[in-house]
């Protein structure tokens, strides 16, 4: 069995995947969201038995707020939690981004950094299975390969080492200074702009394709340029979690994880929010997926971005299926029968309280 949880996290991610037989015994957390969602994080694994608090691995995709920020509260700043082993954590620090690794004994990510997450990091494993330097992959090589405990394999599909060097300069003067306050509450320059704050107007298939075709600036946030962008493959099932990755990015990494045909996902959770400066046409196409996975309450960005969402249902190669962590204002837009109907799709809300799971068997069945 293979799960994915897309827990509530405000406009960010805190993704629990669990898998292994016969009782899916192996876990894994993806960010932990803001920092008051990573006190509701560390709170749920505290709720585990002491003997259940064993993760494989903890991966930080990148220095965003809504993705570190829980972290930060829900782990290295927390009480201790009895019992909790984590054999690895994947996270690019900043001496990944000048083409360093971590020492044992230096102060790896400079006094800002070290203030709140840095001692923590020196007492995990931190990037083990890369040497301690950076989780990347390189544009002319194979993806890495990662293999974990009870059969699950990760590929890295991002980022490449020209992204993290690209965030170097942003991290000394903007992210940084963020830490050092001990706030992380400023939205970093580069992100999309608010989207809309009214439904649009889907009369037929025709205003929907427009609605796709809308032009659009690409993401040139270099913090989001440095996500973590994972392939999940366990049992002859995939998952993409991509972070908030560039579309270019994940393309790229898509080709070279499938070179010959459109990469086979049963899960595709998706860049940045569901944000239409990260889901192009082309990553739509470039992809065979049944589940298309969207992490976030609206706040801030009022993500998911209709024009996304109109690009997933006009160039998905199977019926769509949009499975959104919980309800929020913009998304309940799209449970519209009419809609539903007139465009052939499907859609699933998680809880307020647990967000969305989603399960499936080896056989690749389904159940929410």
């Amino acid at each position: 069995m293979l799960s994915v949880t897309l827990l509530p996290a405000r406009q960010g991610d805190a993704i629990w995947v669990r898998w292994g037989e016969p009782d899916a015994s192996h876990q894994l957390l993806i960010d932990m969201g803001t920092e008051e969602v990573g006190r509701q994080v560390g709170a749920r694994i505290l709720d585990l038995d002491e003997s259940q608090r064993v993760f494989d691995l903890l991966v930080v995709t990148h220095v965003d707020r809504d993705h570190i920020g829980g972290v930060l509260t829900g782990l290295a700043e927390a009480d201790p939690i009895p019992g909790l082993a984590i054999r690895d954590v994947w996270f690019n620090g900043y001496p990944h981004l000048t083409g360093g690794a971590v020492q044992t004994g230096l102060e790896p990510m400079g006094p800002a950094q070290g203030e709140r997450l840095g001692a923590w990091l020196k007492s995990q494993p931190w990037n083990r299975a890369f040497q301690g330097r950076a989780v990347v992959r390189a544009p002319d090589k194979a993806p890495p390969q990662v293999p974990l405990d009870g059969g699950l394999t990760l590929t890295v599909l991002g980022p490449t080492p020209a992204r993290l060097a690209a965030l170097e300069p942003v991290w000394r003067d903007e992210v940084a200074e963020a830490l050092r306050k001990g706030t992380l509450t400023s939205v970093p320059p580069g992100l999309a702009p608010m989207g809309p704050k009214v439904p649009p107007v889907l009369e037929d298939r025709e205003d929907l394709h427009q609605l796709a075709a809308t032009h659009t600036v690409p993401d040139d946030s270099e913090a989001n340029g440095s996500s973590i962008a994972l392939l999940l493959q366990y049992e002859g099932l995939a998952l993409l979690l991509a972070g908030d990755a560039f579309a270019g990015d994940l393309l790229e990494g898509i080709a070279a994880a499938s070179p010959t045909e459109p990469l086979r996902l049963d899960g595709f959770k998706l860049p940045h929010h569901c944000s239409q400066r990260n889901v192009l046409r082309e990553l739509v196409e470039a992809v065979d997926c049944e589940q298309w996975l969207v992490s976030t309450d609206g706040t801030q960005l009022r993500h998911p971005d209709p024009v996304a969402l109109a690009r997933i249902i006009s160039h998905s190669r199977r019926p769509t299926r949009l499975a959104f962590n919980v309800s929020s204002e913009y998304n309940g837009y799209w449970a519209n029968d009419a809609w539903r109907a007139r465009f052939n799709y499907e859609t699933t809300y998680g809880e307020p309280e647990g967000g969305l799971t989603i399960a499936w068997d080896t056989a690749g069945h389904v159940a929410r």
